[in-house]
């Protein structure tokens, strides 16, 4: 267990390092119309691979722990197998702790540093179009993109944007008209998968301090062991919104600043992407569900007795 633990984490190092290039290109050159690495520790070592490394991993443990806590809740209400639930309830507690409160201290860090390496996704994840000092955070918008202007807002807390992005209330925040429209991503998708996505980064921190309050009378607690089962998808939801941030955030460019997507997309035809695309979904949905079936099947039946 705790090789294929290892080997997982190992391998979404390099994964990942490969994605922080693509979002903030180092250490390369140009050579007869492509980039070639000159610098391997400036890739693997810089500040953007490693906050997006910690940022990510931290989610997926995040995830683990509450998918732990949320089956051991499920056997707890039932009042079964209680020794073990209670134990195991514990162990994956004070593991989604730690790295709940971590992710909240870690994720304002790499918005710094996106914010440096990535203006157009920062405009565009605060639906920000002009560019000022003192920049509003707009808690809810409805970003109208053909007219360069949100058509509603709720919610503004004045100059936060500037000071979680620069740590100065005055420092200055490129909009999106700053940029040429065909150098803006989407705005609407980013938005709310950055709100999505930070609200429920809060919220893990939240219940799980409750969760340690009532750490010794989890038994008396139903509401919080259900709060606890239905919060299972939680983290991964918050873990879709955020590759989606990072994603379409950084169109339309595949490689930020250097290649765009469409410089980038094979020549073929659309419906061999479409017919492949389809498998895909079809294949890797049966899987999911048959997966989804097999976990749900066990833990229901909870540990054998041997």
């Amino acid at each position: 267990m705790w090789l294929i633990a290892l080997a997982s984490t190992l391998s979404s190092v390099w994964i990942l390092i490969a994605n922080a290039w693509m979002q903030h290109p180092v250490g390369y050159t140009i050579r007869n119309g492509r980039a070639e690495l000159t610098d391997f520790a400036a890739v693997v070592f810089q500040k953007y691979a490693i906050f997006e490394f910690l940022h990510t991993i931290s989610a997926a443990y995040i995830f683990s722990a509450f998918l732990v806590m949320g089956i051991s809740a499920y056997h707890l209400l039932k009042k079964q197998h209680v020794e073990i639930f209670t134990k195991s309830f514990r162990m994956a507690l004070i593991f989604g702790m730690i790295f709940s409160f971590f992710e909240v201290i870690e994720g304002h860090f790499h918005g710094s540093q996106l914010a440096e390496a990535q203006p157009t996704k920062l405009a565009a994840m605060e639906a920000h179009w002009e560019t000022g000092t003192n920049v509003p955070l707009i808690l809810f918008a409805i970003p109208d993109e053909k007219q360069e202007r949100n058509i509603f807002e709720f919610g503004r807390i004045p100059g936060m944007v500037s000071l979680l992005s620069f740590h100065d209330v005055n420092s200055e925040v490129k909009g999106l008209k700053d940029f040429p429209p065909e150098e803006r991503p989407p705005v609407l998708i980013p938005f709310v998968s950055f709100k999505i996505m930070v609200g429920l980064g809060f919220l893990f921190p939240l219940l799980t301090l409750l969760a340690w309050i009532r750490r010794n009378k989890l038994l008396e607690s139903p509401l919080l062991l259900r709060i606890m089962l239905f919060s299972i998808p939680l983290p991964y939801i918050s873990i879709a919104m955020g590759w989606a941030l990072a994603e379409i955030g950084r169109q339309p460019w595949i490689v930020y600043g250097v290649m765009k997507t469409a410089d980038a997309a094979s020549p073929i035809a659309v419906s061999q992407v479409a017919t492949t695309l389809f498998g895909f979904i079809v294949v890797y949905g049966l899987l999911g569900l048959v997966g989804i079936f097999l976990v749900a099947a066990h833990v229901k039946k909870g540990p054998v007795d041997t």
